[in-house]
């Protein structure tokens, strides 16, 4: 008797969730796990209340570094972006960042991004600078193909001296540069903190005067932590 109890509280719990092994069962695990992949919440766009993420990029032309926390709920996100284009144009800038639709498997998420551009050289510029931006991705198990689109603009001024035999005279003007971009890659979670992520960037400087620019490239090194 005391054998056969044996036997059907085995065969009982054998057929509990828990113990199942099979190859279906794995992968909604590895699902689950990964979806709070911090490198998930860079190309995805926001973190979870607690939630901290931050990355650094190097590619041509475009370098990089970003640092984000959530806040609220609707993974309400602040954050900062630094850009850098050939060491030559610099765009600090602080982000706010809301997810719109926050599923596992497809992330929507708005940001606004406030800072000011600097720009060196021969075509020397700079402003304030705003910068409106879409992410979606679509995370499965360690991978997530993602896609940006942003539309950044720059209120530059301009300042111009006459000398002339009367005298000098300065005049200051104003003139708006806008710069339609957009970003295709691949996100890889190594583990729940760290991640890389691989991008072909598009950009088009003073549209729509000038031709688009020559597609670019980056690869990025995301990590965080807090509450996951």
């Amino acid at each position: 008797m005391i054998g056969l109890g044996l036997c059907a509280l085995l065969t009982a719990t054998s057929g509990l969730p828990g113990a199942e092994t099979t190859p279906a069962a794995e992968r909604a695990v590895r699902r689950v796990r990964f979806a709070e992949a911090a490198v998930f919440d860079v190309v995805g766009g926001g973190s979870h209340a607690r939630a901290w993420a931050a990355a650094v990029s190097g590619g041509y032309p475009w370098l990089g570094a970003r640092g984000q926390v959530g806040v609220g709920p609707r993974a309400l996100t602040v954050g900062a972006d630094l850009e850098m284009a050939r060491f030559r144009r610099f765009r600090p800038a602080a982000v706010l960042a809301l997810r719109w639709v926050d599923r596992k498997r497809l992330r929507v998420t708005g940001e606004l991004l406030l800072g000011w551009l600097i720009q060196t050289g021969e075509l020397a510029r700079r402003g304030p600078n705003a910068e409106l931006r879409i992410r979606m991705a679509f995370p499965t198990g360690r991978v997530a193909p993602y896609v940006m689109l942003g539309t950044s603009h720059t209120l530059l001024t301009d300042r111009t001296t006459v000398i002339t035999a009367a005298g000098t005279s300065r005049d200051l003007s104003f003139r708006h540069e806008w710069l339609p971009r957009a970003t295709i890659g691949l996100a890889v979670a190594i583990t729940r903190e760290v991640g890389l992520e691989l991008g072909v960037d598009l950009a088009w400087y003073d549209a729509p005067s000038k031709t688009p620019s020559i597609p670019g490239f980056h690869l990025g090194l995301a990590f965080g932590g807090g509450a996951r």
